[in-house]
């Protein structure tokens, strides 16, 4: 498959989990890949591999995406190496451990949380579009959550939050980057089977309570969420921006 062939994307929190499945997916399809993440190489070290054996060429960048000047200055290291930036993949992301309601929340933790959940991708947008614009082509793809429409059941104020701010951002900007032949949408999985999802819930009986909920079933794959990033990221998709578009088993239709 080569529908991203020639295409520069970059993928934040792509060590493990849905970040890592996406870059996968998207080396598979042809691009080249920029992962980014606040964890070391050592813990992408599989996927790394993986990217490599399709061909694609790699950049890993160990960086915070909460801070602007790194964010500014990764952006800037991509396009001076490779001459442009063709996708940008906003996945990181996570809940709070344990999942704080509003009542057990303190101010530095909501800041936090929403500084990681949706700042990040705020600043990794508005240090990517000037190159995206000058290129007069992108697909900006946002990684929000199931949790943005239908609520959190453990009442996990600060993701929910976040997350429905993600949809917020998309929504802000469609129109005004149009013009540019850029593209933004919001892609909202589901119960995906990461590290992250059985981190947050760790009991067998709990895990299939939420699975049950599943009309089809079972838990998601990050590869599927990464062919469906992987689509939104090409020519295919050139159609389609200002949506959320979501993949959850049937879970919230």
């Amino acid at each position: 498959m080569s529908d991203l062939k020639g295409k520069i994307g970059i993928i934040t929190g792509s060590a493990q989990g849905i970040g890592a499945g996406c870059a996968r997916v998207m080396a598979n399809h042809g691009a080249d890949i920029v992962m980014v993440d606040i964890s070391p190489e050592e813990k992408a070290g599989e996927t790394i591999a993986a990217v490599k054996a399709c061909g694609s060429r790699l950049i890993y960048i160990q960086a915070d995406v909460t801070d602007f000047d790194q964010v500014q200055g990764f952006i800037k290291e991509v396009a001076d190496q490779w001459g442009r930036i063709d996708i940008l993949v906003n996945n990181v992301g996570t809940h709070s451990i344990p999942p704080y309601a509003i009542d057990s929340l303190d101010l530095d933790s909501w800041h936090r949380y929403l500084d990681l959940n949706l700042t990040s991708m705020f600043l990794c947008i508005k240090a990517v579009l000037p190159f995206m614009k000058q290129q007069k082509w992108g697909r900006i793809i946002n990684m929000s959550s199931l949790i943005s429409h239908r609520g959190s059941y453990s009442g996990d104020i600060s993701y929910t939050a976040g997350k429905a701010g993600v949809n917020g951002i998309t929504l802000a900007l469609f129109r005004s980057i149009a013009p540019f032949g850029i593209t933004i949408n919001s892609v909202a999985p589901g119960l995906i089977d990461t590290e992250m999802l059985h981190t947050f819930i760790q009991t067998k009986e709990a895990m299939q309570e939420n699975i049950n909920r599943v009309p089809l079933g079972r838990l998601g794959k990050p590869e599927e969420v990464g062919e469906l990033v992987a689509y939104l990221s090409s020519d295919k998709a050139a159609y389609i921006t200002g949506q959320w578009i979501s993949i959850n088993g049937g879970e919230y239709a």
